[in-house]
């Protein structure tokens, strides 16, 4: 019984190394990240996600590893847990991205994309992206890019895309307590070829608009029009079959 115990002691205290002291950025079908103990780091220790505490609630989320007070992906912003148990994993059963709390599932957070196939891994990369991946067939379930919060950070998109229907907007949180979601959202909207401008709305009625983009140039956003400044922003757009959308090198934030 000694031995035993013993042996459950050193394999628990192996189980949170790995997670949380080596920066492992990969998890697969069983493996579960807690509330306290354990979290991924991507391969660079540039993101890390896991559980992250407010005043009164508790959240799944990535942020900047070396400022872990800003977040710039939030899983649960309308489901908090809010109680001392939780998990987040990958579903054995169903290989869906989910938070459990007591046993029971609380949030699916890759929505509809399953996979009976049991080879299913999670990995957080240096981009900020979190996907989900059928190793199998080496197929991307779902990603954290395609469903972004209140940050944009580069390489993710704004904007449709046209075989799917998905659409990619950045909406504000309630507060800095509260990451369920606010009043503003910012979109790229491009109405034709010809016309294409972000766009904040404030409960669905238009707030702002940057004024449409000419010669890669964005009128009421006068700071990424400066030349001198190109080496930090960098937006592209694209118009295709496929989508329309803009492809940033920069972050933007959006704020209550």
């Amino acid at each position: 019984m000694k031995i035993l115990t013993i042996f459950t002691i050193l394999y628990t205290i192996l189980i949170i190394n790995l997670f949380s002291s080596t920066g492992v950025s990969t998890i697969k079908a069983g493996d579960q990240l807690n509330l306290t103990t354990s979290q991924l780091v991507s391969p660079g220790g540039n993101f890390t996600v896991g559980f992250f505490n407010t005043t009164n609630y508790i959240y799944v989320g990535i942020w900047y590893t070396n400022d872990e007070t800003f977040k710039v992906w939030v899983a649960n912003q309308s489901t908090p847990i809010i109680s001392s148990s939780g998990v987040f994993m990958i579903d054995p059963d169903t290989g869906k991205l989910i938070i459990a709390t007591r046993g029971t599932t609380l949030v699916n957070i890759s929505d509809n994309q399953s996979s009976l196939d049991s080879n299913i891994t999670a990995t957080l990369e240096d981009t900020g992206n979190f996907w989900l991946k059928n190793e199998t067939d080496n197929r991307t379930l779902w990603q954290s890019f395609d469903y972004p919060t209140n940050v944009l950070l580069p390489g993710m998109k704004l904007g449709s895309d046209l075989r799917t229907g998905m659409n990619w907007n950045l909406t504000s949180c309630l507060s800095n307590d509260i990451a369920d979601f606010g009043v503003f959202t910012l979109s790229w909207e491009p109405t034709d070829e010809a016309s294409k401008r972000l766009m904040i709305r404030r409960r669905g009625q238009p707030y702002w608009t940057s004024g449409n983009l000419n010669n890669q140039k964005i009128p009421y956003m006068p700071a990424l029009n400066n030349p001198f400044r190109k080496y930090l922003y960098n937006l592209s757009y694209v118009y295709n079959d496929e989508e329309m959308c803009n492809d940033p090198l920069f972050q933007i934030n959006v704020i209550v």
